[in-house]
């Protein structure tokens, strides 16, 4: 039965730019066709002819705390001070009924940078450690932002480089169609960083003087930004009393598969991203009375992307297009947010953005680009397109007012796993997995941590300037840096790692100079999946999509192309510069196995996989896609990161396996793990119409996330630790799955948790458990897998879902691994094979920042 789409009306917004602090500023630079690119402060010590639109103005953010303010990157501060415009706009910045129900989706690309910068820029005296731990982690932003703000309802954090945002925004649009989540909170944000910068100058692609996008000499300048809208859907806004600032009608997204920087040259994703849109939106050509283009000023991009609206359009002729990039240069993760924002402010007076600095049009620029002044056109719908790295290409369709035609219409699909694949220690299929947890044979012998001499060389650097930092010592309770923890790091800090693995073997598409370690994993494990259901992508790669969950992404990429910044960032390797991304991976999964459909990246940390199962069912059960891969894939690399989780005593150093006993009373945390989870996600119909096997369905999923970011706490190591918040966030997120899986927690067979060993996590799992399942706790079974591989951060969850799925096949739940004296007497942990028909399966995963996943998976009958 066909269901009508639940309209997302816009009920705030928030903006942050060069010349602007808030929305009327803003709408006023936008009228007086105020260019914010110039010469630039920051990078002209390094950078000839350095031009960007820099936010340099002094922000006020008196309403936080000064300490924690001094501990937060810009990209979080950002973040914050558009969303909170935002929120006040909508009147719903005190209102903690909604706001315990609101969840965030933050778009960025430079992420986690800020804290580092100090070794980057040579002035390590300037490090500061407490800063690194809250903001260091590409995650933290969203984290961050959420606690501050009082938003409850589980956050994502979108890293597809030049479409972040207006990935945020579609995917917010997405989950709205759930109804679990009436308000959804779209940011994005972007400070400018060195490694960015430098990698973009080194691109040859920056222009001397502000770009002039369709015209004139080519290149692109860059820019800093945040924004932020208020998501809603439309009937609980009409009964709060809201004012409604625009509509979004439709959001689309798709990948090139053609190359990691360059667009494809037929521009085939970009048409069929705008087809798929105006598809979604129930429209035509002819209904779009406006586009903001992508428009970076670039020679390929304007010259293809004028070509795929020549494609799409008939009537491009009698359609006006611009670029605001030509105002604020490219905010890079910020862009779609920002442009949208310009879009909806402007043409509610039936104004048409200007494309500024246009002179002479380039060769076959020839449309409407609105040249230097503004045109008066009544816009009932426009798009706004943007188009990334890695071929992710993004397309909204909205409008400044309430629409009044019909609403498009869409029949619920039931979402089923046809497809499993796995690369861990402990196996490099789900195969050898599985009898790897059958039988208890995980690796027994670890791989030694090896601190590479550039990364021991900044560690040293930095242990300089900790051992002075005296206020943060005083935070942690005793010193941060610890003689005999440094010698267990140096000879007994052991990870699990991948081997006997033939990539050329196994993978019939595999370019080993493009490859990488994370890469690898995911491409083998992708490739299993496929098989594994049966599905061959020919020349259907459009129907088919891959939505990746990160935690750390490509380390030793990144590491390589950081240590290139020094001595001189001029000379920074330009080969590495893509690879560094968080969309990096999928980006290599996608080009090598043709995979063109809906594609986005997420990098919420720890469990991030299990955020891209939910937005994988979301996309299948609103039948956009017959077909989505979601995963998780994770490498190994003796880091900076790990150093000082190390040192922190939140990674088990020893070289023994059996260590690492999750639910012990005996914890002592994690020991890092390495490999690749994917799962095949299909439209039930749509699999038994091609006679696929079907494991298991998907019923429900439910997200929530705490507000115990900030709680001192959790910089310490403490035997003591109050973790109420987190539990109470983990029992959210469990029933509103149970509730969208229509069943009870006596319905229950069987609970996996996803907990990483540390002590504080392990107890957030089980009192979750312990008070969502009360009276039926004894009877319910309780199991976690992940000490079997090592903790493989991204897809620690997806991982535990493919062995569930397996024991619903065989009826027989093994044992969890190693754990002998748990913490708990009352609750029913598995220690012997046990013989049960397992109907409805429970798996829970959270992040390092307070976000918590539950998933309801069903066995077929």
């Amino acid at each position: 039965m066909k269901i009508k789409r639940r309209r997302v009306v816009i009920t705030g917004m928030g903006i942050l730019s060069a010349h602007a602090e808030n929305i009327p500023e803003f709408k006023n630079v936008l009228l007086s066709m105020d260019c914010s690119i110039k010469a630039s402060k920051r990078y002209s010590k390094w950078f000839v002819n350095a031009n960007a639109s820099e936010i340099e103005q002094d922000i006020d953010y008196s309403d936080i705390r000064k300490d924690i303010v001094g501990f937060l990157d810009n990209a979080a501060l950002w973040a914050y001070k558009v969303t909170k415009e935002a929120l006040q706009q909508a009147n719903l910045k005190d209102n903690k009924a909604i706001l315990d129900n609101t969840a965030m989706i933050v778009g960025v690309s430079s992420a986690g940078t800020e804290a580092f910068l100090p070794l980057f820029e040579q002035h390590v005296e300037d490090f500061s450690i407490k800063k690194a731990i809250l903001s260091g982690g590409f995650s933290s932003c969203s984290s961050s932002v959420s606690n501050l703000l009082g938003l409850r309802g589980g956050v994502e954090l979108v890293a597809t480089a030049c479409t972040a945002s207006t990935n945020a925004i579609g995917i917010g649009y997405d989950y709205i169609q759930n109804g679990k989540h009436p308000v959804v909170l779209a940011v994005g944000t972007e400070p400018i960083y060195l490694p960015t910068f430098a990698g973009f100058y080194a691109l040859n692609v920056m222009k001397n003087t502000p770009t002039s996008p369709f015209s004139g000499e080519p290149g692109m300048s860059i820019g800093e930004g945040a924004g932020a809208l208020v998501l809603e859907d439309y009937e609980h806004a009409q009964a709060r009393g809201a004012t409604i600032y625009g509509e979004i009608a439709s959001y689309a997204t798709s990948c090139d598969a053609y190359h990691e920087t360059g667009p494809d040259p037929r521009g085939s994703g970009a048409v069929q991203v705008m087809l798929k849109a105006m598809q979604n939106a129930d429209i035509t050509a002819d209904d779009i009375d406006y586009i903001n283009a992508h428009g970076t000023g670039t020679e390929a991009n304007d010259r293809i992307e004028t070509m795929s609206m020549k494609k799409v359009f008939p009537n491009i002729d009698n359609i006006p297009l611009s670029s605001t990039k030509s105002y604020v240069g490219h905010n890079i993760g910020a862009a779609g947010i920002v442009e949208i924002i310009a879009c909806l402010i402007t043409t509610v007076d039936n104004k048409v953005l200007p494309t500024l600095n246009f002179t002479k049009p380039r060769l076959n620029c020839d449309l409407n680009y609105v040249p230097n002044q503004f045109q008066d056109k009544k816009i009932g719908l426009f798009m706004s397109n943007n188009y990334a790295f890695g071929g992710n290409n993004c397309s909204i369709v909205a409008s400044p007012h309430l629409l009044t035609g019909e609403i498009s219409e869409y029949t619920p699909r039931r979402v089923v796993i046809t497809g499993m694949g796995a690369v861990t220690s402990a196996g490099n299929n789900i195969k050898e997995l599985m009898l790897a947890v059958q039988n208890m044979a995980g690796p027994s012998e670890l791989e030694q941590i090896v601190f590479g001499h550039d990364v021991r060389s900044d560690i040293n650097k930095l242990m300089t300037a900790i051992k002075h930092d005296h206020e943060f010592e005083k935070t942690l309770g005793h010193p941060f840096y610890n003689q005999e923890i440094e010698e267990k790091i140096n000879h007994k800090s052991g990870q699990h790692r991948v081997k006997n693995i033939n990539p050329k073997k196994l993978l019939r598409c595999y370019d080993p100079r493009k490859a990488i370690p994370s890469g690898t994993y995911a491409l083998i494990a992708l490739t299993e999946a496929l098989e594994n259901a049966g599905r061959k992508i020919k020349r259907d790669g459009e129907n088919i999509g891959l939505i990746m969950g990160m935690s750390k992404g490509p380390q030793s990429t990144v590491n390589r192309y950081l240590q290139s910044l020094i001595p001189d960032p001029n000379k920074v390797r330009t080969s590495e510069f893509a690879g560094t991304l968080m969309n990096a991976v999928p980006t290599f999964c996608s080009i090598s196995a043709g995979i063109k459909g809906y594609t986005t990246t997420l990098a919420t940390g720890v469990n991030a996989g299990l955020g891209a199962l939910t937005y994988g069912y979301e996309i299948i059960r609103q039948d956009l896609q017959p077909q989505v891969i979601v995963g998780g894939a994770d490498e190994n690399f003796g880091s900076i990161s790990i150093y000082m989780q190390s040192m922190n005593k939140k990674v088990n150093l020893t070289l023994n396996a059996e260590d690492f006993q999750i639910y012990s009373k005996d914890a002592k945390g994690y020991i890092p793990g390495e490999g690749a989870s994917m799962l095949l996600l299909e439209d039930m119909q749509h699999a038994k119409g091609r006679n696929a096997k079907i494991y298991a369905e998907i019923v429900g999923y439910g997200k929530a996330n705490d507000n115990s970011f900030f709680n001192e706490e959790y910089t310490k190591v403490s035997e003591s630790i109050d973790i109420s918040d987190r539990s109470n966030a983990l029992v959210s997120a469990i029933e509103r799955a149970l509730k969208e899986a229509k069943i009870g927690p006596k319905d229950i067979d069987l609970v996996c948790g996803s907990s990483d060993g540390n002590k504080w996590n392990d107890a957030t799992e089980i009192t979750a458990i312990r008070n969502v399942f009360q009276a039926s706790l004894a009877e319910t079974p309780v199991v976690n897998y992940n000490a079997i591989h090592g903790f493989v951060e991204s897809s620690a969850g997806l991982l535990n879902i493919s062995i569930i799925v397996n024991i619903m096949c065989t009826g027989v739940i093994p044992p969890i691994p190693y754990t002998s004296d748990f913490i708990a007497d009352d609750v029913n942990f598995i220690t012997i094979p046990t013989k049960k028909n397992i109907n409805y399966a429970l798996i829970t995963g959270s992040s390092e920042g307070g976000n918590h996943y539950a998933i309801i998976v069903r066995r077929m009958p």
